[in-house]
């Protein structure tokens, strides 16, 4: 098993509409070809974890790479690990900056995001690194600095 975490940043000029594309071909490619994940974006950032077959997964990180939709990839960590962390994500996402949602909302959700990256599980560097920019990334959004 492999997994691989970069961030980025996404284009000046992406929509909903790009984010809903991303997330549409991810799950598709992923469910095909057996990839697990999770994908946060959050304040015109981005950022994923992969995990699968490391040849797939390689491939892929090529192809992200060169979307248009974001710039500034940045690989943050790749290794070998035995299983899967997030074994039934094929890509996870929440978007809460939806303007349908109202700011209790949307700050509950931050709030929740950021206890679950507190407990969720951390056997590898890659998942400590994901949780940690994640939380990261949205810390300064949580109810107590606002």
């Amino acid at each position: 098993m492999y997994e691989l975490i970069y961030r980025s940043l996404a284009a000046e000029d992406i929509t909903n509409d790009d984010i809903e594309d991303i997330l549409n071909e991810s799950r598709e490619f992923n469910a095909r070809h057996d990839i697990t994940g999770c994908l946060l974006f959050f304040n015109n950032e981005f950022v994923q974890i992969l995990e699968g077959d490391k040849g797939i997964i390689k491939g892929l990180f090529d192809k992200i790479r060169k979307d248009s939709r974001h710039t500034d990839v940045m690989l943050l960590n790749e290794d070998e690990k035995e299983e899967r962390i997030f074994n039934n994500w094929t890509m996870a996402y929440y978007n809460v900056n939806d303007s349908k949602a109202g700011e209790t909302e949307r700050l509950l959700f931050i709030r929740n995001f950021i206890i679950t990256a507190d407990i969720s599980e951390k056997p590898t560097h890659a998942v400590r690194l994901f949780w940690h920019v994640a939380k990261e990334l949205v810390s300064p959004w949580s109810l107590g600095d606002v």
